[in-house]
């Protein structure tokens, strides 16, 4: 029996956390929302199924990129939110295996296309 995917959800913000969630959740999909690093790996060790990352950078260190790597080589699609996007970090989120990256104030009708974008291609 295979376990059942979710959306992983990261932040540090808790109400960030608790905004992203409730918006992936309105989208259908089941949340698994995580505060830190150590959270984060237990999710990536554990054996459920992640289908999209959404990942809100702020605050993290650049530890998070190795993350996106093992997301990347397990075909997990990834969305950063970042309050800027500097050339050099946005070139070091697509050598990971992002494939969205969008600047805070992020407007929700673009993180919930991006999310069902993810989410249907297989």
């Amino acid at each position: 029996m295979t376990a059942p995917s979710f959306v992983l959800v990261l932040s540090r913000n808790e109400r960030n956390l608790s905004l992203l969630a409730d918006l992936v959740s309105e989208e259908g999909c089941e949340t698994k929302p995580v505060t830190s690093v150590v959270e984060f790996d237990a999710v990536l060790r554990g054996e459920a199924s992640i289908a999209v990352a959404v990942l809100d950078t702020e605050g993290y260190t650049a530890d998070l990129w190795k993350r996106c790597e093992h997301l990347h080589e397990r075909e997990i699609p990834t969305v950063i939110l970042t309050p800027e996007t500097p050339p050099h970090l946005r070139r070091e989120a697509i050598s990971r295996g992002v494939r969205s990256i969008l600047e805070k104030p992020v407007d929700t009708a673009d993180l919930r296309a991006t999310i069902r974008g993810m989410l249907n291609t297989d």
